[in-house]
């Protein structure tokens, strides 16, 4: 696929999303902690999630679920463009402030931690578990570092509607272990 049909399928997607996310978006929400037991998480495992931007799917109630079942809860820094992010310890209502890209995200003063599991965002995801983010290749990287370092689990986090026929890759792209959408979780099967 070229690099234009990317584009394309990126701004279909976007758009896609963003409108089912308008009419469904707070029921996903609810939905999503009712399905957590199907992470099959081992008790305080530390999970990497994020603060939802746009319409990508709000884990905020989940996130919530997570800590209250046990587990620690991180977030994703970017220090600078075009490097793996680092993960900082996270407890609902901490101060927040923005990163090198803009994002809300843990101080300084925060731990940094090792995720056992990503919950990540993503436009589109596929049976095979590939997934099309929105092209900085951030969460690519970290995942390829992560897992030079030891077992991580990637969990995309999507509308059930965000599955593709095909999501275009290249070799340095990460697949995913799971998705979890508003229906349920996926896991996928795949060499290690």
């Amino acid at each position: 696929m070229h690099r234009d049909e990317k584009q394309a399928l990126r701004d279909a997607l976007i758009a896609a999303r963003k409108a089912h996310h308008g009419a469904h978006g707070g029921d996903a929400a609810l939905a999503l902690p009712a399905h957590m037991a199907a992470l099959h998480l081992p008790a305080k495992s530390i999970i990497g999630a994020y603060l939802p931007i746009g319409s990508e799917l709000d884990t905020v109630l989940l996130m919530a679920a997570l800590a209250a079942a046990g587990h620690d809860l991180c977030l994703p820094v970017c220090l600078e463009k075009d490097a793996a992010v680092i993960f900082r310890r996270y407890q609902i209502g901490d101060a927040l402030a923005a990163d090198s890209m803009g994002i809300e995200a843990p101080l300084a003063d925060a731990e940094s931690v090792r995720p056992t599991l990503v919950l990540l965002p993503l436009l589109g995801f596929d049976c095979a578990g590939m997934r099309l983010g929105r092209g900085g290749g951030y969460y690519d990287r970290t995942l390829a570092g992560l897992r030079a370092d030891g077992p991580v689990i990637a969990c995309g986090m999507a509308y059930a509607m965000q599955m593709v026929d095909k999501c275009p890759s290249a070799p340095h792209d990460q697949a995913l272990d799971m998705v979890m959408t508003e229906q349920g979780v996926t896991r996928f099967e795949r060499d290690r």
